[in-house]
């Protein structure tokens, strides 16, 4: 993948991650999940571990967002770092 593309690729999951709808709605499933899972009986070991799954899911969704995010400012650094090494090679040339 190209900076650029990772770049693009960033400025979208920020995108996503700054939106009110997805925080709200990200909010309510980990709480509806809490929820759950206090509710639930001890004994249902089943239903606790299918719980737990959903919320690491959930968990690896906000985790695959954020990277995608952190990558794309470590690509636009790289591309600044290229930019100003070719400038300096010009300037050095002139």
């Amino acid at each position: 993948m190209t900076p650029e593309q990772e770049i693009y690729l960033s400025n979208r999951a920020a995108e996503v991650l700054d939106n009110e709808a997805y925080k709200n709605a990200f909010e309510a499933i980990r709480e509806e999940l809490v929820l759950q899972w206090k509710n639930s009986p001890a004994r249902d070991v089943e239903g606790r571990e299918r719980i737990w799954l959903m919320q690491a899911l959930l968990n690896k969704v906000q985790i695959c967002l954020e990277a995608t995010m952190e990558g794309g400012k470590l690509a636009k650094k790289e591309l600044e770092h290229r930019q100003s090494m070719i400038q300096r090679a010009k300037d050095l040339l002139n």
